[in-house]
């Protein structure tokens, strides 16, 4: 609510200044048109003419801000920013027309064609309150612009400020003419207002034509100068990130799309993969907080990856499920051993082929796995429902503590909880061992116990047993 409140402001905001630059530019168009007609100065009549395109480049500015400030809909999903782009455009061509104007007219006084310029007091206040007016006009648009990034604000600022320099020439053109009058044997001074509307025009040309070609480079989807490799970079940064081997820019007004894919490993779950793209969008928009991006995820194998990871990203890609992945390495060649989990409905000879399939793709996905050996288990069934026993069980389960500190003199059990499966009763213990152990030995003491434990209570269905260090439970104890 309040990000849409902020636009709705920023919108009257511009609105209200492309208001009060069209009611000054008419003005200035008028007062330079009227003295320059009095006293036949062709700079005047160029300023005059330049004035009047900003006139019309107002007006466009003024329809065009208020077409782009109109939210995205289905026929234009990435909004209307693109119409202040188009106006600049027309623009910059009725400008370039207007230079070419000037400068053929400038020449034909210059080289071929005597006209008398007669400047009064009159032309020389229009242009130094042109100069007064374009500066106040250029600031507040500037400021306007920069607050709410607004192309076609920023254009017209820039355009104004230059207006400035073409009237400082034109009256350097005039006072030269005066002083070429003054002096009396100076023909070359009296063209010295001719020299000046050349300068102006030519200055426009290249004014426009630049102009012009940002606004094409928009249009045409040109990516922004520096920026791609900047949001490339940033990704790059992103904890995760393996690579960005594509990223597309585009522009529409002051807003910037990007559609980036990176790449992550493919052992990477999809929530690890969505986390990760979620927090490259974060990246770019602390990058350029007028980006917005849409990022795809392909998974790739890093150079880290060992053989083990391999095979299971290869594995699951093919839609099986494995663990305890083993991998032997024999000189350049690689042995593997896996368990390969499949439907309990399935016959022995179906498990097999599925599993003959999978060690051949293997194989054919890494050439330097020489063999791959499978051992067949049935999939987990989807969880059911737990409840804990009823109650007498409390006897069970002392025994069971009893005989971990049998099975393992070292370990001990201190919690036994039994719940009720459809399998028959499952057992989930926390026992405690050294912490300084190493944990390949905590493993291999762990399985030891629960071998034990299924030969000593036939019920039990699943043993899962919690190593935890005994250092910190006697300091929670305490």
């Amino acid at each position: 609510m309040v990000g849409k409140v902020e636009k709705a402001s920023g919108q009257r905001e511009k609105n209200r200044v492309t208001v009060v630059s069209l009611v000054a530019a008419i003005l200035l168009t008028s007062a330079k048109l009227a003295v320059g007609l009095l006293t036949g100065s062709l700079g005047l009549l160029a300023e005059a003419a330049h004035s009047a395109l900003d006139t019309v480049a107002s007006v466009m500015t003024f329809f065009s801000v208020r077409v782009a400030g109109r939210p995205a809909d289905e026929d234009h999903p990435y909004g209307h920013a693109r119409v202040e782009n188009l106006s600049a455009v027309t623009q910059g061509v009725l400008l370039t027309g207007t230079a070419v104007w000037i400068s053929y007219e400038s020449l034909r006084r210059i080289f071929f064609a005597s006209v008398e310029v007669e400047p009064t007091v009159w032309a020389f206040v229009v242009m130094g309150t042109s100069i007064v007016v374009d500066l106040w006009r250029s600031r507040m648009l500037a400021r306007v612009a920069r607050r709410h990034d607004s192309r076609a604000l920023e254009a017209d600022a820039l355009n104004f400020r230059a207006d400035m320099f073409s009237s400082a020439v034109v009256i350097a053109g005039l006072a030269l003419v005066v002083l070429g009058e003054r002096l009396g044997n100076a023909p070359f001074l009296l063209r010295a207002d001719a020299v000046a509307a050349l300068l102006v025009g030519i200055f426009i040309f290249f004014k426009s034509g630049a102009l012009a070609a940002r606004s094409v480079n928009v249009l045409l989807d040109r990516a922004p100068v520096g920026l791609q490799e900047r949001i490339s970079r940033r990704a790059q940064s992103v904890p995760g990130v393996v690579g960005t081997p594509r990223v597309r820019l585009r522009e529409s007004g002051d807003r910037k799309f990007a559609e980036i894919v990176i790449s992550v490993s493919r052992t990477a779950s999809a929530a690890e993969g969505h986390e990760i793209s979620e927090r490259v969008e974060r990246a770019i928009l602390e990058e350029d907080a007028n980006t917005e991006s849409v990022v795809h995820v392909e998974p790739v194998p890093p150079e880290t990856e060992t053989m083990a990871e391999a095979i299971r990203a290869a594995a699951l890609g093919m839609g099986f499920r494995i663990h305890h992945e083993r991998v032997r390495r024999f000189g350049d060649s690689f042995e593997a051993s896996l368990h390969v989990e499949v439907d309990v409905g399935l016959t022995l000879g179906e498990a097999h082929d599925l599993a003959r399939g999978l060690g051949e793709a293997l194989r054919e996905q890494e050439p330097r796995l020489a063999r791959v050996s499978t051992h067949i288990e049935v999939a987990e069934p989807d969880e059911g429902e737990w409840r804990e026993p009823d109650t007498g069980h409390g006897e069970l389960e002392e025994e069971i503590k009893r005989a971990v500190s049998e099975e393992d003199p070292g370990s001990r059990c201190h919690e036994a909880r039994l719940y009720r499966s459809e399998h028959g009763l499952d057992a989930i213990l926390h026992c405690d061992f050294p912490g300084s152990a190493n944990i390949g030995d905590v493993h291999a003491r762990t399985e030891r116990i629960e071998r034990g434990l299924h030969v000593r209570f036939p019920s039990l269905e699943q043993i899962v047993i919690h190593a935890e260090p005994r250092e910190i439970l006697g300091e929670m104890s305490h």
